[in-house]
């Protein structure tokens, strides 16, 4: 049998398919080919924490923030103890500008353990928050709690 791509009798097929469909797949971004990826194996397993986690992060990336927030509700209903998966949901309550939720589940994360406050400090995604009242009062909140000068958080 020939291997030859003329086409030519005995050729076997492209396994991509068309070049049409090979060309379409070169235009695709690795983190689109990455939320595919993921969300094929949560229509298997739609509680897998770890697949959850990554495609909630490759939603945030492309800017996705609604389904960001949708995924990062079902870990927290999943993992609601987990601090870094709160942290996450407050990020995303922040990025929809939902900033009351946003600061509420800041407080359940540092309740559960989340402490990188350096991270919280300079972390884009809470950007809009910052200068949110409730906030600020969480920030003093760490202040006093801390026994810390506002100077070590900022």
């Amino acid at each position: 049998m020939s291997h030859d791509k003329s086409g030519s009798e005995g050729s076997s097929p492209d396994p991509a398919g068309s070049p049409c469909r090979l060309a379409a797949l070169r235009k695709r971004s690795q983190v689109d080919f990455e939320i595919d990826f993921f969300e094929r194996i949560l229509s298997r397993d739609p509680n897998y924490t770890d697949v959850l986690a990554n495609l909630g992060e490759l939603f945030s990336k492309k800017k996705w923030h609604r389904r960001a927030l949708q995924v990062d509700q079902r870990l927290s209903e999943l993992r609601p103890l987990d601090p870094v998966v709160l942290y996450n949901l407050a990020c995303s309550h922040a990025a929809l500008r939902a900033f009351d939720d946003a600061v509420a589940t800041l407080r359940r994360a540092i309740a559960a353990g989340y402490n990188d406050f350096d991270h919280m400090l300079a972390d884009r995604d809470l950007d809009a928050l910052r200068e949110h009242p409730e906030y600020l009062r969480l920030m003093q909140d760490l202040v006093q709690s801390a026994d810390l000068s506002f100077d070590d958080l900022s």
